[in-house]
């Protein structure tokens, strides 16, 4: 029972197996002894000769079960050499135990001593060295199955089998004595007590039997008693001795060759291991990264020689030094809670970045991981890897600060200033004043034409210093783009608002030198007032409405955001959307004014004039729409389809007319249009795609626009190189200086409707005409309105001339039928 638990348990299958079949082997054998305990209590009974064979057949077939059991053990045997060695072992225990058995119980079976059937000798004798040789095998390979108590046990259970059958002979004088008295308690107890044994434990693998030796000696020992005694089996004996002799010599050569083998296979690993060792002190000292081990105190006792290439120091002068002394001050407390968390487990890991000096003064990050190994004999201490990342971590930085300020000025960008506005107003006590402030340059696009993009940056760079100036150190400025600027006030009352801001622009209006030009800057402010817990998105909305506010009054200053402003605002969306709209269902038109000859009165060219015929207005004239296109940028997609709508017509008059087409189409173009690096190429397409010619297209433009410089000049230059004639609508009313003329080269000019001649002096008209004579350009005057100023402009000498005394503009379908006589010039309109 106790050998079919030990089956049961948890373990190896050939283990299960092995004490299931030993368990099965011993019910066998009890099973016999019953039958032998029957036979003896009932010897007078007639079928005692049977119960008596069937007990034999059982004994026997339990003694074979259990004999072939431990001959299936596992030899557990991986090398030649190791089955080589243990055939040998065997062998000499099998003999040993064979001597003692042939000398002290076989040799009387077979001499006939012991009426002994010679069949029945061979038997037993193989029968016993069978014996033998199990055990044996048990003794020196099964401790790869059993463990190693329950070997020993089972050992002494067999050795009980054995020697009771070596005493059988002795009880053949004592009938009523039988060995098995001895036999089965003795080795049922030792048995029992190695399966119980073997629940304590696994299998221990192979270990190293003194029982070969022994088995010799014994031999040995026996042949000298022999010698003493003269005894007559001495031969048998001493043969035996000299086989085991010769088999344990073999045995010793065995073990000599595969411990020589084994220093030799000890000798390659050292030498591998000493390769491997070299392999890795090369990779350490050449690593990029420092390897430092430092003791339980803190003190370097290893730091390997990168440390010199990373922070300028010979490793020889940091041995026995705290690399913590050389740590940034502020980084030293982190430091020391890393030494602390490291050192509170054996096998914890840490990393983290420290700033460790340099030997130029400088400072390095090092990423560093730590890992105690204060339990690992071979180290004894906290191994630590330091990488430098000084310049990663400076990219990260530089990288994160572009991402959140503006690169020319060095201020917060607009993402940040909105995160600092999110914050402020989430972080905000009740009552807490907060104060949002947008600023708008005024007429700095004029400076960014005329003197170019260097001297705007340089501008906007001392605009946002002098803004720093005036703010404290806890208020954020930011540039929100452009010209445009930010400013966030935390815990600053109106007043005080109103004081920084009148600050702010005094500031700004002292000029500033920036290369050679001295600048002085206006501003509008728009400011608007929060609180905890308002939107900082709709706060943003109002100041920038109230911006506009003070951006449209156009004397600078700043606003205060009112409520219904947004109505303003409102007003410039429902343009876009509107303008958009109209560009979407072609509801825009063009009329054309005629521009004729002086004094004949024949058509020579015409000026494109927009008109939106609105669906619920009718038709509406420029004035009423051209601001808000402005204002909101439509007049760039507007201005787009006026020059190709104009360019088209003027092509198909010239198919349709011939000669009498207008000589020329003039198309007034924006600020917007000619900021356009792009515009020249745009016409230039335009002009291909209608078939119109180069010359037959004029461009007008303001002195304002004119004086753009930048963009607009090289827009211009681009345009005049195309073909196209150059017109400068208005003259007179704005900067007209020579200066202009001579820089900004046009084919022609027109003279403002307020300079016609009329009732008083005409000088303004006269000089006019000279200075574009003299300059080589064309003249055109406009507005004109009588007969009179028509009569007086052509003995002024001017040439050409348009107005709504020769007609007002028209639908194109009638520039074909426009006819102006000769006494038309001078008829009442």
């Amino acid at each position: 029972l106790q050998c079919w638990r030990a089956g049961s348990a948890a373990g190896p299958v050939a283990t299960r197996r092995f004490w299931r079949r030993i368990g099965i082997s011993l019910g066998i054998l009890g099973a016999a002894a019953a039958v032998q305990a029957a036979t003896s209590l009932h010897a007078g009974l007639s079928m005692v000769a049977e119960v008596s064979t069937t007990g034999g057949l059982l004994q026997t077939a339990g003694t074979v079960l259990m004999v072939t059991t431990l001959l299936a053990l596992p030899w557990g045997l991986t090398t030649r050499a190791q089955r080589i060695a243990t055939g040998l072992d065997v062998g000499i225990v099998v003999a040993a135990v064979g001597v003692f058995y042939w000398h002290f119980s076989a040799r009387g079976l077979f001499d006939g001593s012991q009426h002994v059937a010679p069949v029945a000798s061979i038997a037993l004798f193989v029968a016993g060295l069978l014996g033998a040789f199990a055990i044996a095998k048990t003794a020196i390979t099964g401790g790869t199955t059993l463990n190693r108590r329950a070997l020993r046990a089972l050992q002494l259970a067999f050795l009980a089998g054995i020697l009771g059958a070596v005493l059988q002979p002795l009880f053949q004088l004592h009938p009523y004595l039988d060995a098995k008295l001895f036999v089965v308690p003795v080795g049922s107890f030792f048995v029992a007590l190695a399966a119980r044994w073997q629940a304590t434990g696994p299998a221990e693998g192979g270990h190293y039997s003194t029982l070969p030796y022994l088995a010799a000696g014994a031999t040995s020992a026996l042949l000298i008693v022999l010698i003493v005694r003269d005894s007559d089996g001495l031969l048998p004996v001493a043969v035996a001795a000299v086989v085991l002799t010769a088999l344990v010599i073999v045995r010793q050569l065995t073990s000599m060759r595969e411990n020589a083998q084994l220093l030799a296979r000890i000798d390659t690993n050292m030498l591998e291991l000493g390769l491997k060792e070299q392999r890795f002190r090369l990779l350490v000292q050449n690593s990029s990264d420092v390897v430092t081990i430092t003791e339980l105190g803190g003190r370097i006792s290893y730091i390997s020689p990168a440390v010199e290439r990373v922070l300028g120091c010979a490793p020889g002068t940091l041995i026995g030094t705290d690399l913590r002394e050389r740590a940034h001050p502020d980084d030293r407390a982190v430091l020391t809670e890393a030494v602390a968390q490291l050192l509170a487990a054996p096998g914890t890991v840490m990393t983290n970045r420290v700033r460790f000096a340099h030997a130029d003064g400088s400072w390095r990050t090092m990423e560093t991981t730590g890992a105690n190994l204060l339990d690992e004999p071979s180290v004894r201490g906290i191994v630590t890897n330091s990488r430098d990342v000084t310049e990663t971590v400076e990219a990260h930085e530089r990288l994160s600060y572009e991402a959140t300020h503006d690169v020319l000025t060095g201020l917060a960008n607009r993402a940040l200033f909105g995160e600092r506005v999110e914050a402020c107003v989430r972080q905000a006590r009740t009552g807490q004043a907060i104060s949002i402030v947008l600023v708008d340059l005024d007429d700095f696009k004029t400076v960014n034409d005329t003197l170019g993009h260097a001297v705007g940056d340089g501008l906007l760079v001392a605009v946002a210093e002098r803004m720093l100036s005036a703010v404290r150190p806890s208020d954020t400025v930011a540039r929100l783009g452009g010209d445009e600027f930010a400013i966030l006030f935390d815990g600053l009352d109106g007043g005080s608002v109103d004081r920084v801001l009148e600050r702010i622009a005094d500031v700004l209006a002292v000029p500033v030198d920036v290369d050679g030009h001295l600048l002085s800057v206006r501003a509008s402010f728009g400011v608007v007032e929060g609180h905890g817990g308002d939107d900082p998105g709709n706060l943003l909305r109002q100041a920038d409405i109230a911006m506009y506010e003070a951006k449209e009054r156009g004397d600078g200053g700043y606003q205060r955001y009112r409520p219904g402003s947004e109505a303003r605002g409102a007003e410039r969306h429902r343009i876009t959307a509107a303008l958009t709209a109209a560009l979407e269902r072609e509801e825009f038109v063009l009329h054309y004014q005629p521009v004729v000859t002086l004094p004949g009165g024949e058509l020579t060219g015409v000026e494109a004039l927009v008109r939106w015929v609105h669906p619920k207005r009718g038709l509406l004239n420029p004035g009423e729409f051209i601001p808000g296109a402005e204002l909101t940028g439509m007049i760039v997609p507007l201005g787009r389809w006026v020059l190709r709508e104009a360019c088209r017509q003027a092509a198909a008059w010239q198919r349709e007319l011939g000669d009498r087409a207008p000589g020329s189409m003039s198309v007034n173009v924006s600020a917007r249009q000619l900021q356009n690096a792009g515009f020249a190429q745009e016409v230039a397409a335009v002009l291909a795609e209608t078939g119109l010619a180069a010359s037959r297209l004029t461009i007008e433009i303001t002195e304002s626009v004119a004086l753009g410089g930048g963009a607009t000049h090289e827009t211009l230059r681009e345009l005049r190189a195309l073909g196209v004639r150059l017109s400068l609508d208005d003259f007179g009313t704005g900067a007209s200086t020579l200066s202009l003329l001579k820089n900004c080269p046009v084919d022609q000019i027109k003279l403002d409707r307020s300079f016609a001649p009329g009732p008083g002096p005409d000088a303004i008209a006269g000089a006019v005409l000279q200075l574009a004579r003299t300059m080589g350009v064309e003249a055109v005057a406009e507005g004109v309105e009588t007969p009179e100023q028509a009569e007086r402009l052509g003995d002024l000498g001017y040439l050409r001339a348009q107005g709504f005394h020769f007609a007002r503009p028209m639908a194109p379908e009638l520039i074909s039928t426009f006819t102006l006589a000769e006494d038309r010039l001078s008829a009442p309109r």
